[in-house]
């Protein structure tokens, strides 16, 4: 919640002591307002300006007790810093779980060969690991930022980094979810994933508002954190398909289903990869157009500014599908020599 020194203002006793004073809801009784004052213990109305607003910053950032648990830190960053991120249910459900292992312990107590045994335990993939104790390292390094702690520990992964699943969708098989596809706005959302390569949250985001017809271009906004998006020019089948949705719509949003934005594609994507007999999920479509640029000879410097990546991490996932990958190198060793460089 923020604060303003308005609400905190200044009264002066007889003996001129400064105070602060302000009114919140009493929360003996929940109901009603009352009036609280502290006192700055000076009597210099400048010195009563610095202890003001060293009282305001600690409102907003209330010390933690003596010897903050992992449940607590976990919980102020869940409650503090997760609520202003697009990731608040996947940190609510690490937090959950990280707490049934180090809940009760302090952030000394956690060492490497405790980190390797909650990997064990979890009887998870390597990448769930790395999800969950990627949050617990936020949060300490969040707790360190507020000054919750002296610092944060330091703690080497216990699992390694998997390597990037290569699942992409031939054209036949995107056609098949096309065709297959019953709803309006999961045809869509699937012809607009394809053709812009966005992420699913940019699309489910989109509004009319982001969308220039007469440019032919989408303004899919400044993105979360990291996740940056881009502004994409319409192919000729996504500007036919908006332009009927556009006339049908009945909400500020893009993607919608009976006048109201649609959260998620997720379950209904799973639904309609299983009829058509499909491993996938919503984010494949990204990779696949990201592999069919790729493969159809698109510079990795374009492909990296549709995803909103580095080239680097580009080349790095879908350089192998380039038409060329590696083809000079290994002509470079043909053990064969040729005519031109025999000797005489």
């Amino acid at each position: 919640m923020s604060r303003n020194k308005e609400q905190y203002r200044f009264w002066q006793h007889d003996n001129g002591t400064i105070y602060i004073v302000w009114t919140e809801r009493d929360v003996s009784t929940q109901t009603g307002m009352q009036t609280r004052r502290v006192s700055t213990g000076t009597t210099d109305w400048r010195a009563a300006e610095q202890y003001r607003s060293q009282f305001i910053a600690g409102l907003d950032n209330p010390p933690p007790p003596p010897e903050p648990t992992l449940a607590y830190l976990l919980d102020r960053y869940k409650k503090e810093h997760g609520v202003n991120t697009r990731s608040l249910k996947t940190i609510e459900h690490h937090t959950r779980t990280l707490n049934k292992f180090f809940g009760d312990l302090q952030p000394d107590h956690i060492s490497n060969a405790l980190l390797l045994k909650y990997a064990k335990e979890r009887g998870v993939s390597d990448g769930t690991i790395l999800r969950e104790l990627g949050t617990l390292k936020a949060a300490l390094h969040f707790a360190e930022g507020n000054r919750w702690i002296a610092h944060q520990p330091r703690f080497k992964m216990p699992v390694h980094q998997p390597p990037p699943r290569d699942l992409w969708l031939k054209r036949e098989q995107v056609e098949l979810l096309l065709s297959k596809a019953k709803s309006h706005h999961m045809r869509l959302f699937i012809q607009i994933a394809i053709s812009t390569a966005a992420r699913s949250g940019a699309i489910l985001d989109l509004t009319w508002k982001q969308i220039d017809f007469e440019s032919r271009l989408m303004d899919f906004g400044r993105g979360w954190g990291n996740k940056r998006r881009a502004v994409v020019p319409m192919n000729d089948d996504v500007y036919e398909s908006l332009k009927t949705a556009r006339e049908l719509a009945e909400a500020d949003y893009v993607i919608e289903y009976h006048g109201k934005r649609v959260a998620s594609v997720k379950a209904g994507f799973r639904r309609l990869c299983k009829e058509c007999g499909i491993t996938a999920s919503p984010h494949v479509l990204r990779h696949t157009a990201a592999t069919w640029l790729i493969m159809d000879g698109v510079p990795l410097s374009e492909v990296a500014r549709l995803l909103g990546d580095s080239e680097k991490t580009v080349e790095k996932v879908y350089g192998k599908h380039a038409p060329d990958y590696l083809r000079r190198a290994v002509s470079a060793l043909n053990f064969r020599q040729k005519p031109e460089a025999l000797s005489i």
